[in-house]
């Protein structure tokens, strides 16, 4: 599968240009109040038109019936069919400084200059009625089309075009001798026609954006991203408006999975850099038009290869990380978070300087990635058994905990932490190899101190101090015996730290289940009680070993098991009870050994890896000719000569004292060899018949 590429930064730029862009809640709400007053406004002067020519109507019914055609009036309908949102405000477009509101008004019949006066004399009335703040409407007969402006902050400009659909279909249904008899009567009180025609355009380009773009992920983004820059750049002006929401809309929706803002934003640009504006192209289909037509007819030769210039140089500084010259913005920060320390909070100091790509060289480089190679592996030593470790249960007992760096010495290479604690008064002080294990440690210590248990076995911490001592003093003497019973008593608290530290160990370095198994086999350890939450589980374990049970406990099964194996060990096989344990007879499960008086019997693994080890040695031995190509030397074939002297018989002897393998020989040559082929003995010559000398 080929792989996507990132275009978070971009994303990040193009969203922070789309927040600065998109007009603040107060210019919404502005425009929401604005548009729908209007519309309420507009639906007040319909039902007043409605009213007034509705005695009309009913004294012209009889005479509409016989002279016009009733397929293109409805009786029921009224003088105006309704008002529909266009423009920026249905497609959502509206970007700060570029507010253009658009409604259309559709008319039953071809409007008229009457019936805008008309409607700009009602509609200020009917508007005061719904709302108390001041609005302007002045009408514009060239534009078809009644203005109203907002009089206090945001100033808002509302543009209402009236237009129906039998302007569209006036040029097709009608001939010129139609068209010759009816536009006398009609002309001097139309409006202008391309206008209307214009305004059902919006209308159907409307539609069009609800249905293909409203689903495109940040088409509309990037659509406000686009208008804001034909509002910057000039090049980019003659493509502002519907060209430029067809070539978004065709750029974005030919992708086949969703886009992100930078990426939709890249995508576009590469559509109008390969040249699709310059003649020659293929143009730009309209979707809304039954005939062929195509939206860049209106724009220029020059204008085309400006766009073009322009967007091939923005894809150029896309392609060099540089978005926030093509949004015209500040480039953004890093989005690493900076890390901070609780005492850079207190003591005013600065934030730690930030990783800068391409200003480190490789040692440092090297360097880093060792400290953070050390810092994992300390973290995995820490936490390699253990859901939550102290810190985390320590912080959950007596949260918001204020840890301090006391000192840092040592070499560069193996620095030594030394952290503190403050709980309740009392300064707790550790340290380690970094500053994360000294807090590991500091927070052993108020566990400690406090009650709680901090390592795998419960009965660890329940422990009294000689029994600690008794146990660390053995641990010593095995290993160094000079030392004496008061060093032993302060390694035990050591060794509790340290088995905090890590997993569960004999003094032997084995894992207290294998060697318990070594010595009794087929145990069973059962599940005695679980409790604690989700993340501060207890688990119960225990083994019957010789008639005694042993239990363990740990966050876990298998911790719990670990410590229950290891108080069998030490109760059974380590002090007086040892030398009787080892006594016992041990019956394998597979096969016997035997075993000498007076001599120790092997564990089982070791008998099973020496068989497995004389086995091998046997098939090598029995193989290695074999595998050699190895053939056994052939024997020596004697002579005649040489067997006769053997024999010491006389001149005859049978057949049955020679090898079979001279029985041819003789018979091939027989006068030389002295056959008598009748009687099945050979006569041999008397020189052979001499005895062979020593």
């Amino acid at each position: 599968m080929r792989s996507i590429r990132s275009f978070g930064n971009d994303d990040r730029h193009v969203m922070a240009k789309h927040s600065g862009i998109y007009p603040s809640p107060e210019e919404l709400e502005a425009v929401q109040t604005l548009v729908s007053t209007v519309e309420c406004a507009l639906k007040h002067v319909s039902d007043w038109l409605d009213e007034l020519n509705r005695p009309a109507a009913a004294s012209q019914e009889p005479e509409s019936n016989g002279s016009d055609d009733g397929a293109n009036r409805e009786p029921s309908g009224g003088v105006l069919c309704g008002v529909v949102r266009v423009g920026l405000v249905a497609k959502g477009l509206l970007i700060k400084e570029d507010m253009d509101l658009e409604l259309v008004l559709m008319c039953r019949e071809k409007p008229t200059e009457t019936l805008l006066h008309t409607v700009c004399e009602r509609l200020p009335l009917h508007i005061k009625k719904l709302t108390e703040e001041p609005y302007e409407v002045t009408d514009s007969v060239r534009e078809a089309a009644i203005l109203v402006h907002g009089t206090s902050e945001p100033k808002l400009t509302l543009k209402v075009t009236l237009t129906s659909l039998q302007m569209r279909e006036e040029g097709g249904q009608e001939d010129e001798g139609n068209q010759e008899r009816t536009e006398p009567a009609e002309a001097p009180d139309l409006l202008d026609r391309q206008s209307c025609l214009v305004a059902l355009a919006s209308l159907r380009h409307a539609k069009w954006f609800q249905a293909r773009v409203n689903g495109l992920k940040s088409c509309v983004i990037v659509l406000r991203i686009l208008r804001d820059r034909c509002n910057r750049v000039p090049a980019w002006e003659p493509l502002k408006g519907w060209p430029l929401e067809l070539i978004c809309e065709k750029a974005i929706a030919t992708c086949s999975r969703p886009l992100g803002a930078g990426e939709a934003l890249r995508r576009v640009m590469e559509c109008l850099a390969s040249g699709i504006l310059l003649p020659g192209g293929p143009g730009l289909h309209d979707p809304c038009e039954k005939e062929q037509t195509d939206t860049l007819s209106a724009m220029t030769v020059q204008e085309a290869e400006a766009v073009t210039a322009s967007a091939q140089h923005a894809l150029r500084l896309l392609a060099f990380g540089q978005i926030y010259k093509v949004l015209e913005m500040d480039p953004l920060p890093s989005s690493k978070p900076s890390q901070k320390y609780l005492w850079s909070e207190k003591e005013g100091s600065g934030l730690k300087r930030p990783y800068e790509d391409g200003v480190t060289d490789d040692k440092d480089l090297i360097k880093k990635m060792k400290r953070n190679l050390r810092k994992v592996l300390d973290s995995k030593a820490i936490d390699s058994n253990q859901p939550m470790n102290a810190l985390m249960r320590l912080n959950q007992i007596r949260p918001g905990l204020q840890y301090k760096l006391l000192s840092q010495s040592g070499p560069v290479h193996a620095p030594v932490f030394t952290m503190s604690v403050d709980v309740d008064g009392t300064v707790y002080e550790a340290s380690g190899s970094s500053k994360k294990t000294a807090k590991l440690h500091v927070a052993v210590k108020v566990l400690q101190a406090m009650g709680y248990p901090t390592g795998f076995d419960a009965d660890l911490d329940s422990m009294s101090a000689d029994e600690k001592s008794d146990s660390e003093g053995k641990s010593e003497t095995s290993s160094n015996p000079s030392n004496n019973a008061s060093n032993s008593a302060t390694d035990g608290s050591n060794t509790l730290e340290l088995r905090t530290q890590g997993p569960i160990l004999t003094a032997s370095g084995k894992n207290p289940v294998m060697e318990l198994n070594e010595k009794r086999r087929g145990l069973k350890y059962e599940l005695i009680s679980e409790s604690g939450g989700s993340h501060d589980k207890r688990f119960v374990m225990e083994v019957e070993v010789d008639g005694q049970k042993f239990r363990g406990a740990g966050p876990n099964k298998k911790v719990a098991k670990a410590s229950a194996a290891l108080a069998a060990l030490e109760k059974l096989f380590s002090g007086p009870n040892a030398a009787g344990n080892k006594k016992k007879k041990i019956i394998p499960q597979v096969g016997a050994v035997a075993s000498w008086v007076g001599r120790p019997q092997l564990p089982y693994m070791q008998l099973q890896r020496l068989l497995l080890l004389c086995v091998c040695v046997y098939m090598c031995v029995s193989l290695l000719p074999d595998v050699l190509m190895i053939s056994p030397r052939p024997a020596r074939t004697p002579s005649l000569d040489s067997v006769l002297r053997d024999l010491q018989t006389g001149p005859t002897f049978a057949l049955s004292q020679l090898p079979a393998h001279l029985n041819q020989t003789i018979k091939n040559d027989p006068d030389t060899h002295g056959v008598c082929p009748k009687s099945n003995t050979y006569t041999v010559r008397t020189a052979f018949r001499q005895k062979p000398t020593t």
